[in-house]
């Protein structure tokens, strides 16, 4: 009904233009049968039936900017990605800020409790001020705290640098995510979302291959009291994605989408003739169709019904009365949050953010350590039974002496950085596979299967004995779940409506970040008494992630809102 009322507003503003070639356009549509000529709005209606948010995403048909909105979200993407790998390597490179065994797990701690305490906030502030602004501001603080940590002075220092760029971490995943799919329409919506999140791996590719030829040679470039080695350079290269993430999403309009929801219309328009004009540019089947929405045709908030939902519906007389106080203010800020936990999002809510906080516990808290685990199999350390064998001299709980000697002797082990570049590209060429069917398997049992067959490739990387054996399962480990971790990020995004989207992917994000933070601390701590226990309990979580998801609904292909 409501798409033929669409068509219907279509072909009547064609009408009006008195443009010949614009009436035949929209008049094809009666001839190809996607418009009933019985439909029940007539122009002698008394109720004016105008578009849904739903029609208005139908009506942006896929064309260059859609493509370059895919490409920008990704490079958003790619920076969060490589923030996150490096904090991994800068663990075993940074050798003259005196890392060793018992300090060396606060550094990734920091970045991921970071990320953790701010996702919520940054995801309520998407719905309230737009993602856009949001995003531009997180990318900022990416920018500007990852090339200052290549001046850290100390140990310390290094770890507040990387909290900080953990705080613009948080807003990048939610709202990014959010920000994408609001642009495509329904058929599009799951490959493009999936496509822009793809886009983690280049980061983790960038990261891995700049510390192959950066970190790995001896390097040393006096600034001011600071002399600049490797591991120095490395960071101050890892500030450009960043910076060309941010410089690229500020020539981006906002989400029509959101616009339309904070009662924007005049607004709302613009961008969509903006994205039809960009759209007509490129040779495709919908490049030379007429924009046919007027003013008239767009929602008002009263259309839109959203008093259960919405953040600015004052639902209480005290709110209505005091509604520029501080406290009333903070009441509706708080209030999206309370929304989630509502009669109709509950069972939702709770069985989504336990699947993020298992998968981030299990996922985050041997991925932040496979460096590590690496360099103990290149130091003749392996994970035979119950505890690691120690077939060297070098020990995890040496003095900090030898500490230095491993770290300086990681840093020109180019094995360690190689192993590493190669799982970056497992997951690309795995995540590749899987994106073309996320529209045809659905999210619900793709992410499943997916899950479960990472649960199977971190039990096998305990099996297994030989460096080789522990490299090929760690791929496939990263791969797998890598293109889970993509599926899940985008159904996650799918089970919310618009006004609730942001607020929502932000909240989940931080309860998932907090099991990736005590994954993180609890793989760091056992791996010191042995790797069979943490290898174990990683697996666990991961499969019982995969279990719960089955019981979650699916969001292929149908309305969003």
């Amino acid at each position: 009904m409501g798409s033929n009322n669409f068509e219907i507003q279509k072909l009547s503003a064609a009408i009006e233009s008195d443009n010949e070639t614009e009436f035949s356009d929209c008049t094809n549509l009666l001839i190809e049968g996607r418009l009933s000529t019985t439909n029940e709005y007539t122009e002698e209606s008394t109720h004016y039936k105008r578009l849904t948010v739903d029609d208005i995403a139908e009506s942006l048909n896929c064309g260059l900017f859609q493509f370059t909105c895919s490409a920008v979200c990704g490079l958003c993407f790619t920076a969060e990605g490589l923030i996150i790998q490096s904090s991994s390597i800068i663990v075993m490179s940074a050798c003259d800020l005196n890392i060793n065994a018992d300090n060396r797990i606060w550094l990734s701690m920091s970045l991921l409790i970071g990320i953790a305490v701010s996702s919520a906030f940054w995801g309520r502030l998407g719905d309230s001020y737009g993602r856009r602004k949001v995003l531009l501001l997180a990318l900022s603080m990416n920018v500007v705290f990852t090339f200052s940590s290549a001046f850290s002075f100390s140990y310390e220092m290094l770890v507040v640098m990387a909290f900080f760029n953990g705080l613009g971490c948080g807003g990048v995943l939610p709202v990014t995510l959010t920000y994408a799919i609001e642009f495509f329409p329904r058929k599009y919506r799951g490959m493009a979302a999936s496509s822009s999140n793809a886009y983690w791996c280049f980061g983790n590719i960038y990261a891995a291959l700049m510390a192959l030829l950066i970190i790995t040679q001896s390097v040393a470039i006096s600034v001011g009291q600071v002399t600049l080695t490797g591991w120095r350079i490395f960071l101050i290269v890892c500030a450009i994605p960043p910076l060309i993430a941010l410089i690229s999403l500020s020539l981006m309009p906002n989400s029509p989408r959101f616009l339309i929801k904070q009662g924007k219309r005049e607004k709302t328009l613009k961008v969509l003739h903006a994205i039809h004009r960009i759209n007509s540019q490129c040779r495709t089947q919908h490049g030379n169709q007429p924009f046919c929405i007027k003013l008239s045709d767009l929602p008002t908030i009263d259309d839109l019904h959203l008093s259960d939902d919405v953040d600015d519906v004052n639902d209480d007389n005290d709110i209505s009365k005091n509604i520029d106080s501080c406290y009333s203010k903070l009441q509706r800020f708080l209030r999206q949050y309370a929304i989630l936990y509502s009669r109709k999002w509950r069972k939702q809510t709770l069985m989504i953010t336990v699947i993020w906080f298992l998968y981030c516990f299990c996922t985050n808290g041997l991925w932040l350590w496979l460096p590590t685990f690496f360099s103990l199999y290149t130091h003749g350390q392996k994970c035979q039974g119950p505890s690691i064998s120690i077939n060297s001299s070098h020990s995890m709980n040496t003095p900090a002496l030898n500490q230095s000697s491993i770290c300086i002797a990681n840093t020109h082990d180019t094995s360690i950085y190689r192993d590493l570049l190669l799982t970056t590209f497992a997951t690309l060429i795995i995540e590749a596979t899987f994106i073309p069917v996320i529209n045809v398997s659905g999210r619900r049992l793709l992410f499943s299967g997916l899950a479960l067959a990472t649960s199977i490739s971190i039990f096998s990387i305990w099996l297994t004995n030989t460096s080789t054996g522990v490299l090929v399962f760690s791929c496939l480990f990263t791969g797998l779940s890598g293109a889970a971790w993509t599926i899940l990020n985008v159904w996650t995004s799918e089970l919310y409506p618009t006004q609730l989207r942001s607020t929502s992917n932000g909240y989940i994000n931080f309860c998932g970040r907090i099991g990736a933070v005590i994954g993180t601390m609890t793989f760091g701590l056992l791996l010191g008494l042995g790797c069979k226990l943490p290898i174990i309990i990683m697996g666990t979580a991961c499969f019982i992630a995969a279990s719960l998801a089955l019981f979650l609904s699916d969001t292929t292909k149908v309305e969003i809102n």
